[in-house]
């Protein structure tokens, strides 16, 4: 008896040890099959690509591996009979990031974009570019010290990134670009690794649930105040006071809803001054996206919400970026001196046939320099894929693939850059690509610096203008030429995102 009551008792904790194991396989064999139910989503279709990672999917290769790296070889391999399929007119929307709080969709986005594009119409960057011009003396000094200096190199990640932060602190924010505005600025495109990790690894409706975003809180609670106090500012200033300010803050609060006419000449304006000119196509998708809209919610202006969103979001396209694509510019000219002495021929005689004065006009008659930097955008565009959300089902072809509406689509713009079907010798740097006679024998829809379509880079000619600007300045005085720093080729690093990001760039 003694014995029976012994062995009942010493097999209960082991029924319970055995139970709870039980449970703990069916709840982890639960999350398993949770999380990897569509890991064969494309294999079951067809469609070949690689094995996604229970949890991580195939983001954690941007972790540790430059996207760069990946990203060609994973093209070839899903996309390679697939891409010459046309299928833009079903992708409405751009797939919204939870740290993206500027990206409208449907008919709300129709009034904010309405309302915004005549801002960018020449009469409009006629008077940002003073701005423009006035922020590059700080760039010139630093250029003139670094001359001086034995051994002569120059940071140029460091040197652009200055012009360009004094740019669109006094166009977008109308102020100076003091330390404490760097600091904030500087939180705008240095997640910490946590914060990125999360983003891409646990489950959107998670974060949504605990207002969880990317962008530091404080950064845009001073933007947020920047811009407000701003606001009321002027609002409280006589409007014969306000005349003075041409600021693209000013811009935005005197904008308002035009007619379809209007929106139609501001498209006209903006696409007679584009590095690339818009198929028939693309104009009347531009057009009826505009124009075919049915509520505005009475709202014919923005209100302070808006300007915000939309003063982040003319930060983060005119500081970080256009940085970059300055510095990557530099690099390039220096590695290929032939093409600079051809540029600053090309800047030094388009000034002088203006008696010396550097205007505003004179910036689109310089071709080799926008050859310069569309031959840049290409070989080291910043953003290596763009991503566009499905607003309806839509049927690949004849293939009897089907994008389900809602899904997110991946744009390779890297792998379509580099892909010699359709830049032979993808790797080198030719500006002549971008020429006259060539630049029209480009494939539609294999250069996409700011993509295409309704939804393109609304940034890109200030972008462009704020880049022509910096370059005319210092390559009409200053030669660039390779130092013992410049690095041969470039080392990119891994930042988690599909953004391309270099260790360092120096010349001399």
């Amino acid at each position: 008896s003694a014995r029976n009551t012994l062995m009942a008792y010493d097999s209960t904790p082991t029924q319970l040890t055995i139970g709870l194991a039980l449970i703990s396989v069916g709840l982890i064999g639960t999350i398993y099959f949770y999380l990897t139910r569509n890991h064969k989503y494309w294999q079951k279709r067809g469609v070949p690509g690689p094995q996604p990672w229970p949890f991580f999917g195939t983001y954690l290769k941007q972790f540790f591996v430059p996207f760069l790296e990946t990203e060609i070889a994973m093209v070839q391999s899903i996309w390679q009979n697939l891409w010459n399929l046309r299928w833009f007119k079903t992708w409405h929307h751009r797939w919204r990031p939870r740290f993206d709080q500027t990206n409208h969709v449907g008919e709300e986005w129709k009034r904010v974009r309405s309302i915004v594009t005549p801002t960018f119409t020449s009469s409009k960057m006629k008077n940002l570019f003073h701005i423009m011009k006035n922020s590059s003396n700080d760039m010139l000094e630093k250029l003139e010290k670094a001359a001086a200096e034995e051994n002569g190199e120059i940071d140029l990640k460091k040197l652009y990134g200055g012009y360009t932060m004094n740019v669109i602190a006094k166009c977008a924010f109308a102020t100076e670009a003091d330390s404490e505005f760097e600091n904030n600025a500087t939180q705008l495109f240095t997640f910490p690794f946590w914060r990125k990790f999360l983003d891409y690894t646990v489950p959107m409706w998670w974060l949504d649930f605990i207002k969880f975003t990317v962008l530091p809180q404080g950064a845009m609670g001073f933007f947020r105040s920047i811009t407000v106090g701003l606001i009321n500012q002027r609002v409280s200033t006589n409007q014969q006071y306000r005349e003075h300010y041409h600021d693209f803050l000013e811009l935005l609060m005197n904008a308002k809803r035009l007619g379809s006419g209007e929106i139609s000449k501001s498209i006209k304006d903006i696409d007679d001054a584009s590095f690339r000119k818009e198929t028939d196509d693309e104009k009347t998708l531009n057009q009826n996206a505009l124009s075919d809209t049915t509520a505005y919610d009475g709202k014919k202006k923005l209100d302070e919400n808006e300007i915000l969103a939309q003063c982040v979001l003319f930060f983060s396209v005119g500081f970080e970026t256009s940085s970059q694509l300055l510095a990557y510019c530099t690099y390039c000219l220096a590695l290929n001196p032939d093409c600079q002495e051809t540029l600053h021929n090309e800047i030094v005689e388009t000034i002088n046939s203006n008696h010396g004065e550097f205007n505003y006009n004179m910036v689109p008659k310089m071709i080799y320099l926008d050859a310069i930097i569309s031959e840049t955008l290409r070989l080291y565009n910043p953003v290596l894929r763009m991503e566009r959300q499905a607003s309806e089902n839509y049927t690949l072809g004849s293939t009897g693939i089907i994008i389900e509406k809602g899904m997110i689509v991946g744009i390779p713009v890297w792998a379509l850059h580099h892909d010699p079907q359709y830049y032979p010798e993808p790797d080198l740097f030719k500006p002549e690509r971008f020429l006259a006679g060539n630049r029209e024998r480009l494939v539609p829809y294999t250069y996409l610096p700011f993509g295409t379509g309704p939804r393109n880079c609304i940034g890109a000619r200030f972008a462009l203008l704020e880049t022509k600007i910096a370059l005319i300045k210092v390559v009409s005085k200053y030669r660039f030429v390779e130092s013992k720093t410049t690095r041969i080729p470039l080392r990119f690093l891994p930042v988690g995102r599909p953004l391309l990001r270099c260790e360092h760039i120096a010349t001399g």
